[in-house]
């Protein structure tokens, strides 16, 4: 410890396990936090010259500390925007279960001039894009604008008046990259795919100051109720960018992000929200102390629920029709032209690719890049690689590209069965490699990828990762345990790996010496417990430079004097 440490600390947490994820010093006892930074990392003797006089010491009575944790891949702006203002929806609804849902709430009040909603699941995609669901969804809203997402976020079921209100019509065209669904005789079913959503999207009325406000510190105190003190907005808009940076310039932000900003109108992003070359050209309106905004984000692909992600094979088909064969979003030159430029410019970009054959492209898209603009460009990212081929692992650290993991899918669960169904048991069974990948020595990161289909809560995720099991318990068995990890190896992946990705891994994501002092302490020792038990880890309190951001009032007083 130097000397200007010595007599320092405004607090110091004594007598507790603390797991630094800092190679150098993997275990603590002890940490002395000032000015917002650890100024001391060690036991107990090693802390104690940073205290003075009137520091705070507080006994953890043994309790686990880990550095706050990361989400690598999340929608944060649109998951609070939904817990806040949306109707839920569930995985397992049929149709009359989801217009009853919506029936209740309109009588709830829920929602303003339109009402919005998500969580149905692509397994009801049939049901509802029947002849009579449309009619029966009308009946129900009536003349109120209402669209509903499916679980992925990649499909939509819209009601008349929303079709009516965005101006759409049978005559109304497909776009590229998305597709409308219509029946035999050429009317609208209701169903959207893909880029198609954005046409209802753009006639959405967008939120007023007051309620964009509520939405960003929303996300904000969720993630840190989960101890979440940094995030990776996986496709923001300069509309979303500017809400989170007001509440970092009014000090209310209390996580770290970086926005990949959306290159175009999407599933999420309509243009009216600043997106696409002008947004990219304007994010340094966006950075501030705690926000990076040299990111990107393009699609590859969908996903299998909707047969829209790309495999090298085609879909499984039923007796009597010709299989269905989806194809990238982009050619790989098409996406090497997009990228080349940005890559120039050192911004980071993050591409959604789910299918065998779109992860392909994509690492020869990024092998081009490299040949083109030299080996010293940013760290890209792949997000999801949920079927990628065993033969192009290894390419992933040679290429410099993060393993965007997410979302949490890498134990038995319906939307893996669905997708089994869809793709035939030999690929099915190839889903989730994540052991291979991490142990291919590629950069890898966990994320929720909330609100798709995960909540913010990292916890049921890392459990998985460990067990290969359903953190829930509602479906049995294990699913590929040969590609589980360690607690160790799985810890990294929520924490400074991520932090790192995001360009602040010289300030955060680990416990050490000179970083923020962001960490939090948990109800229980995920060292020794069950693997199965760490999904209902409950976070006790988090800190954020130092400063307390989150205690439950349920939460346990540690001992404390001054």
């Amino acid at each position: 410890m130097t000397v200007e440490r010595e007599g320092r600390a405004a607090f110091v947490v004594r007598n507790a396990k603390i797991y630094t994820v800092d190679r150098r010093q993997p275990w603590a006892s002890a940490i002395a936090v000032a000015d917002g930074e650890f100024v001391a990392v060690g036991s107990d003797a090693e802390v104690r010259p940073t205290v003075r006089p009137d520091t705070e010491i507080i006994d953890a009575r043994g309790r686990t500390i880990l550095p706050g944790l990361f989400d690598s891949h999340c929608h944060a702006f649109e998951g609070a925007r939904a817990d806040l203002f949306e109707v839920r929806l569930s995985g397992t609804d049929n149709l009359e279960q989801i217009l009853n849902k919506v029936r209740d709430a309109t009588k709830a009040g829920i929602g303003g001039l339109w009402l919005k909603g998500a969580g149905w699941s692509l397994q009801k995609l049939n049901e509802l894009s029947a002849e009579s669901s449309l009619a029966k969804f009308d009946d129900v809203t009536g003349d109120r604008p209402t669209v509903l997402r499916d679980s992925s976020h990649h499909s939509m079921f819209a009601n008349s008046a929303a079709m009516k209100a965005a101006g759409i019509n049978r005559n109304t065209a497909d776009v590229k990259n998305g597709s409308i669904v219509r029946h035999a005789d050429g009317t609208l079913s209701g169903i959207f795919l893909e880029e198609a959503c954005a046409l209802v999207d753009k006639a959405i009325p967008p939120l007023n100051e007051d309620e964009k406000r509520r939405v960003a510190l929303r996300a904000v105190s969720l993630y840190n109720s989960f101890g979440v003190t940094g995030f990776t907005y996986a496709l923001a808009s300069e509309m979303t960018m500017r809400a989170f940076k007001d509440l970092d310039d009014a000090g209310q932000l209390s996580v770290w992000i970086a926005t990949c900003i959306a290159t175009g109108e999407s599933i999420l992003t309509p243009e009216l929200d600043g997106v696409g070359a002008p947004a990219i050209a304007r994010r340094a309106a966006y950075r501030s102390e705690h926000i990076a905004v040299d990111f990107a984000k393009f699609f590859m692909d969908g996903v299998p629920g909707a047969k829209t992600a790309a495999f090298r094979e085609p879909y499984v088909g039923a007796p009597g029709v010709e299989p269905h064969l989806a194809r990238p979003f982009y050619k790989v030159d098409e996406l090497c032209d997009l990228m080349a430029p940005l890559d120039r410019q050192g911004i980071h970009v993050k591409i959604h690719a789910v299918g065998d054959q779109a992860i392909r492209d994509t690492l020869d898209a990024i092998e081009k890049v490299r040949q083109i603009n030299g080996q010293s460009g940013p760290q890209h990212s792949i997000a999801h690689l949920g079927y990628v081929f065993d033969d192009d692992i290894p390419r992933l650290a040679r290429l410099n590209i993060l393993a965007d993991l997410c979302p949490p899918l890498w134990f038995p669960n319906r939307i893996l069965e669905n997708n089994t169904a869809v793709l035939g048991d030999e690929r099915g069974q190839r889903a989730q490699a994540i052991g291979d990948i991490v142990r291919s020595g590629a950069v890898s990161a966990f994320g929720t990828d909330w609100p798709i289909v995960a909540s913010p809560s990292p916890w049921p995720g890392l459990s998985s990762l460990i067990t290969r099991k359903d953190p829930t318990g509602v479906v049995g068995g294990v699913f590929r345990p040969d590609q589980a990890l360690s607690l160790e190896e799985a810890l990294p992946l929520c924490t400074i790996n991520v932090a790192e990705s995001m360009g602040f891994g010289r300030r955060t994501g680990s416990i050490a010496e000179g970083k923020n002092a962001d960490f939090i302490v948990l109800d229980r020792d995920i060292f020794t417990i069950s693997p199965e038990d760490i999904a209902g880890t409950q976070v006790l309190q988090t800190y954020f430079a130092g400063r307390l951001v989150y205690c439950p009032s349920t939460a346990p007083e540690l001992s404390s004097r001054s």
